[in-house]
This record gives structure tokens, sequence and C-alpha cells, in this order.
């Protein structure tokens, strides 16, 4: 005995209830590549790398807030005690030099916002046109539930050939509600990802206007610390004993550069150097002596301490130079020379705002005197780089900046390297 699971007539039309199956795969292979194309759809590498360093920015930002505060209450003691002036201005350089540098830190951050101000809106048009085509998808879904409905639907189980046709039958239909289901779900998620991105974009905003805030009122205070270190320079009475005294102290400065480049070549041989997470993929360091008297200069300027043995005009002695300065106003980008990793940023004084940039094989560049630094330690950095800008670090001297070569735990005549 055959069974009969339809209660319709054998002449009913069902080219309806087949263009409903062929319409469910279709929209099923749409919805589909909805899914895979807009769930969970991370921010790109750029933004998460923008993150980063917005966070390593603050952390640093902190860190030389902290310095500030601890420094303000030395200055304080100092004046308290009647310190001796030298070491008043000591103190104020060195103030100065952390408060330009945390200006630095915050314009940094004024890029890194812009930058990420900018993504963010690019991906929340992105993000709001996907929420249209869903929308448009969805609206498409509805016109079709309109024409072939759940008496269709009911329709299209009744006349099954049989029990397993109608199971099949039952199936598609239950996929089809749980994607219709699924796009609902996509539409909320887009909604809700998008007023995210507008909180984000705003608070974004936010801390840009609060930054540059903060960078007028750091540039107070550089002003407020420079007007007073130059009327304690008025006060200081210049003899043969004080310029001695300077001339010993840039001895003992230099000597503490050496000694900085002897610690990074320990680490350096004891292979505990750290390679940049930055760094491209190829990454190796070059042979900056094969670019010996081709490279860049740091800044464009007059040479007007050179290397070696040189005549101090102030004390009429002869003294040795490591390095040489070369004048440039304020301001001036300070370029890096040759590829390499920045290893140390610190405060010197004598040398102000210091930076030493690893080039590989024991040579070393460093950069003194200067003001906004623009670089992390343990960041790969590209030749003619901006590391920072010219300054006032360094408390006396006309402005300008110092910078040097070492090699092997030896010193060479920048000049000679230079184009």
């Amino acid at each position: 005995m055959s069974f009969r699971f339809s209660m319709q007539p054998e002449n009913t039309d069902y080219k309806p209830l087949l263009q409903s199956i062929k319409n469910y795969f279709l929209f099923k292979i749409l919805i589909l590549s909805f899914i895979f194309s807009f769930v969970g759809v991370p921010p790109g590498y750029a933004q998460i790398s923008l993150d980063k360093k917005i966070r390593q920015n603050r952390s640093l930002l902190k860190e030389i807030e902290s310095q500030i505060e601890k420094l303000r209450l030395k200055i304080f003691s100092a004046r308290q005690k009647e310190a001796a002036i030298v070491t008043q201005i000591e103190l104020l350089d060195h103030e100065m030099s952390l408060i330009i540098r945390s200006k630095g830190i915050l314009e940094q951050e004024i890029r890194l916002l812009g930058q990420k101000i900018e993504n963010t809106k690019l991906q929340l048009k992105a993000t709001e046109k996907r929420l249209q085509k869903l929308k448009e998808l969805y609206a498409r879904r509805a016109v079709y539930s309109y024409k072939y409905g759940r008496a269709r639907n009911l329709e299209l189980l009744l006349t099954s050939n049989s029990i397993n046709q109608a199971l099949i039958r039952l199936k598609y239909l239950k996929q089809i509600a749980n994607h219709d289901e699924t796009l609902m779900k996509l539409i909320k998620e887009k909604k809700a990802q998008i007023q995210r991105m507008k909180a984000e974009l705003e608070l974004t905003f936010t801390r840009k206007t609060d930054a540059l805030s903060q960078i007028r009122r750091k540039a107070e205070n550089y002003l407020a610390r420079k007007s007073e270190k130059e009327q304690l320079l008025k006060k200081l009475k210049w003899t043969q004993s004080t310029y001695q005294k300077q001339l010993s102290r840039k001895d003992q400065e230099r000597r503490q550069i050496l000694n900085l480049i002897l610690s990074l070549e320990k680490e350096r041989k004891s292979q505990r150097s750290v390679t940049p997470k930055e760094a491209p993929p190829e990454f190796n360091f070059q042979n900056i002596v094969k670019a010996r008297g081709k490279l860049p200069w740091p800044v464009k300027g007059k040479v007007i301490t050179h290397y070696g043995k040189q005549r101090d005009p102030d004390s009429r002695t002869y003294i040795k130079n490591t390095d040489i300065e070369i004048t440039a106003p304020v301001g001036t980008p300070v370029r890096c020379v040759f590829p390499g990793v920045v290893r140390i940023i610190t405060y010197l004084p004598g040398y102000g705002n210091t930076i030493i940039v690893d080039h590989g094989k024991g040579y070393y560049s460093v950069y003194s005197h200067l003001a906004e630094i623009y670089v992390y330690k343990n960041s790969y950095v590209e030749k003619n780089q901006i590391l920072g800008k010219v300054g006032e670090s360094g408390y006396i001297g006309p402005v300008s900046l110092r910078f040097g070569i070492y090699g092997n735990n030896k010193t060479y005549n920048p000049e000679n390297w230079l184009e």
C-alpha cells in the first residue's frame, strides 16, 4: 500500500514552492557572506599599533611628570638652604629639559590622536555602509516573508511526497528562520558598533583638546623657568676658578657618556640587546664604517666647537673635545645620521636631553642639547628620521646641537664621517 503525505490535488502548481526553496539558498549565500565579512571585524593593525603607541606615550609622560615633581622639591630645598648659584642653575636647567621633553611627548600624542581620529572616521564610514547593506538585505527578506509567509511554509510541508521530504523541508525552514534571526542580530551589532565608534571619536577629540591645553601650560612653565635661570646667570661671577670648575665638570660629563656606551657594549657582547618590535622583518645592523664620509648632517649649521684638542678662550687652557657642536636655531629638527636602535634617552648635566643610537658592531651616535624628543627607547630609527628638536638644555653656551660618534670604545671626529 502506497503512502501519500500530500493533502493537495495532483494538479497543484508547485512553482512558487520551488521558487521559495531557490530564494532560500540565495538568501543563505547572501547572509553567510555578510556573516564572514562583518561579524567580529577587529580594528586594523594600524589602529592597534596607534593605541599601543598612545598608551606608551601616556606612560612615559606620567614618568616624566613624576620626575618633574621630585625635581621641584629639590629646587625648593636648594632655595631654602641658599645653595650655590651653579647648583640652582643646574636644577632649573634639568627641570626645563624635562618640561620641554614632556611638551614633545604631548605633541607626539596629538599627532597619534589625529591619526586615530582619521582611522576611526574611515572605520565609521565603512561600518555605516555595511549597516545600510544589511538593512537592504533585511528589507528584501521582509518582502519575501510577506509573499511566501507562514501559509506557504505550511503548504510546503503538507505537499511533501514523503515524511523524509517533509523533514528535509522543515530543516530548511528552520535554517531560514535562524538566518533571519542572525540578520537581525547583525543589524543590532552594527548599530551598537557605530555608537561605540562615535563615543570613541568624541573621547579622542576631548583628549586632543586636553593635550593642546597642556602644551600651552608647559610652554608657560618653560618660559617662567627660563627667566629664573637667566636671572641666576646674571648673579653668577665668572672667575678663573669658576671656569676651571666648569672644565672639570665637562671632563666628568664626557666620561659619563663614555661609561654609558661601555655599558651598552657589555649588553651587546652578552647578547642582551633588545631588537625593536617595530623594526622591519629584514632589519639588520648595517655597517656604518662603509658610510664614513657620506653620513648626512644631523642639522645644518656652522661647527662652533671642533673635535679634539682645542683652546678654551675663557679659561685659556686646552681641552679635549670628544664631539662637535653645530649651531642651529631652537626648534630645528634633529635627524638620525644612520639606521639603528635608540638605546638611551636621558638627561646629563652639560649635555641636557641626550639620545644615544646604536648602529651595530660597536658604533653609536650621540645627540645632545635636545628639546622635544619624538622617539622611544629601543625603537628602530631610519636614516634622516627626526629624533627631536634643538633646544637650550645643557645650561650654558650658545644654542647648538652636540653631536658625537663612538665606536669600539673610541671617539671619532664626526666631521670626517659627515658628507
